[in-house]
């Protein structure tokens, strides 16, 4: 298995080239693990020699202080899973004469944050430690990686207006980086984001939502909130995950009572043997519950996708520790063994058609190696002798795409919090689609504890209905059919991309197959007697399936005189696959006789 940062290779930033002196430069930064937003913004290079430590940029609005570093080696920035000794520290004043000399790097530092340990002290301003929460602190990506984007809240990590100085320490090397710190002016220019729309996107052919519901479904308090919550998402498919605590009738019942349907349709809901579920307002064809932390679903879906949708509902093994990361990378590996075997009808499970729309997400809980998320996008499976060899597992035969998806009222992709805890808030909730046949059209996070009192009164919610309903925010997107199909190589020009063409050299936009082996009848001569089934079928309807349709002891290719890759048929001056009066006349012509 590659074992590199998966996101290395897509999501690496083209840095400028920076100064050790940074000044105020504006940007619109989005804490999403998408890095392209920092290149207009100056960058500290550190050379040649100072360990791990490749680059560092900061920038500000009055709001937050953001910070990029760079690093040449993978770590897990707040994980044991990958050991680091990583601080920063924090002139908050950019006075050496106030705060502490840590480790003598010349710097007054008035506030510590120490990575491993998951802990900010003050030296100033405050005394002893405090969670990295109180300190108002994000981080993204919560896997390992060699790059990360923070953001502290200036109003609880007590930032002031002017200058502030950073320095990175690791204090496994006792290296410094930059050694005299990075400076920046911080700037009161004000957070430029604009409240992402909740109401459904034009084009739109399903809205899906993923929701891991905390176990609070049976919950009065919670549930008045969930309800209010579902009422402006509106989603036509749910995937739930922690409803181990409620059966399937329990939430068909909810979900009529809050998203009653026309002509009193009901909700269909399945559930596995888990804690994870699946309701929709279509049929949902079958589902499947031998995938541990899994559970796929055929849906039956608008019907513009013209085939059914296979959604699937995760919660992968929490937390940290060896046997937790192995144990979701199982799980990656197995999921991505289901939907291969699926792709290619084999196994027990499903056989997709062509084209098939996959959506996957759900609390994937990436907080340690990313290597389960590099699987699930890339096809990349870690132990290949317990679940078969890799493959490119869009219908393009690409990796699948996670899309961003940014806070309603932030631009943040966390999408759970507890804030009374030791962890920052993260990055748990995923989705991630076939590109191919799937595009997002427009997806949020939901977050109400932060929406103004307009918006909150607009839509009828409550500031506290996001954490009442569950300790995770719910994950809403609007899917449309996918731009690539109609894109891809298509050699034969009959308007089917190669990669789904059961014969990709002759045309055939009708993809007859009359005996469903997977080559199409133009290129397929199943009884091997010189023609095409093709041709068999629609020209001389002879039988594809007899060399000797009439058993008059002449096969059929030689018996119409069809002309074959070989030219068995040098008679045929008409070029119209038979030898008849037509090519008598044309040889009469060429020496001045008729008939």
């Amino acid at each position: 298995m590659n074992t590199s940062p998966f996101f290395r290779f897509i999501r690496t930033a083209v840095l400028a080239c920076g100064v050790l002196l940074l000044g105020a430069a504006q940007a619109q930064i989005q804490l999403d693990n998408v890095f392209q937003d920092w290149e207009n913004i100056p960058h500290t290079e550190a050379g040649d020699g100072v360990g791990s430590f490749v680059s560092v940029g900061m920038t500000s609005n009055d709001q937050w202080l953001f910070v990029h570093i760079i690093l040449s080696e993978e770590v897990g920035l707040d994980e044991e899973v990958l050991p680091n000794d990583l601080k920063i520290l924090l002139d908050l004043d950019d006075d050496i004469s106030t705060g502490v000399d840590y480790a003598s790097m010349g710097l007054g530092v008035d506030l510590l944050v120490d990575l491993p340990n998951r802990q900010a002290i003050r030296y100033t301003g405050g005394s002893g430690a405090e969670t990295l929460n109180e300190i108002g602190m994000h981080v993204a990506p919560t896997y390992s990686a060699n790059q990360f984007e923070l953001a502290f809240r200036r109003e609880l990590s007590e930032i002031n207006p002017g200058s502030v100085r950073m320095i990175w320490y690791n204090g496994d090397t006792q290296e410094g980086f930059p050694v005299a710190g990075v400076q920046h002016t911080m700037s009161e220019v004000i957070d430029p984001w604009v409240a992402q729309p909740l109401n459904r996107t034009d084009g739109t052919l399903d809205r899906v939502a993923f929701w891991n519901m905390n176990g609070r479904m049976d919950e009065a308090p919670a549930q008045s909130a969930m309800e209010r919550i579902l009422q402006i998402v509106s989603p036509d498919i749910l995937a739930f995950s922690e409803v181990s605590n409620v059966s399937a009738s329990f939430v068909t019942n909810l979900l009529n009572t809050w998203l009653p349907l026309e002509d009193d349709a009901s909700w269909h809901v399945v559930k596995d043997d888990y804690d994870l579920m699946i309701a929709s307002k279509g049929e949902i064809l079958s589902s499947y519950s031998e995938i541990y932390r899994q559970f796929p679903a055929l849906v039956q879906g608008h019907t513009d996708w013209g085939v059914p949708l296979l959604i699937t509902s995760s919660h992968l093994k929490c937390c940290g520790g060896a046997s937790s990361e192995a144990q979701r990378q199982s799980e990656a590996d197995e999921y991505m063994a289901f939907l291969r075997d699926a792709i290619n009808g084999e196994g027990d499970g499903p056989t997709l058609a062509l084209n098939t729309p996959i959506i996957y997400g759900g609390d994937l809980n990436m907080v340690g190696l990313d290597n389960p998320i590099s699987t699930l996008i890339t096809g990349d499976i870690a132990d290949e002798a317990a679940n078969g060899p890799d493959f490119a597992p869009d219908w393009d035969g690409t990796p699948l795409t996670e899309w961003p998806l940014l806070q309603s009222e932030h631009p943040m992709d966390f999408t759970w919090t507890n804030n009374s805890g030791e962890w920052m808030p993260g990055k748990l909730d995923y989705l991630i689609t076939s590109d191919a046949s799937v595009e997002m059209l427009h997806g949020f996070v939901l977050r109400t504890d932060i929406m103004s009192a307009e918006r909150l009164e607009e839509f009828g919610l409550n500031a506290g209905d996001a954490l009442a309903a569950s300790d995770h925010y719910i994950v809403v997107a609007d899917l449309g059919l996918g731009s690539l199909v109609g894109t891809l190589p298509d050699s034969d020009n009959d308007g089917v991309p190669d990669v789904l063409d059961n014969c990709a050299t002759i045309a055939n936009a009708d993809q007859a197959d009359f005996n469903a082996d997977g080559i199409g009848d133009v290129c397929s001569d199943t009884d091997g007697d010189g023609l095409s089934d093709a041709l068999e079928l629609g020209l001389y309807n002879s039988d594809p399936l007899s060399q000797d349709s009439d058993t008059d002891g002449m096969p059929d290719g030689m018996e119409l005189c069809v002309c074959s890759s070989m030219d068995i048929c040098p008679g045929d001056l008409t070029n119209d696959l038979v030898v008849s009066i037509a090519d008598l006349l044309t040889l009469l012509g060429l020496f001045g006789s008729s008939c």
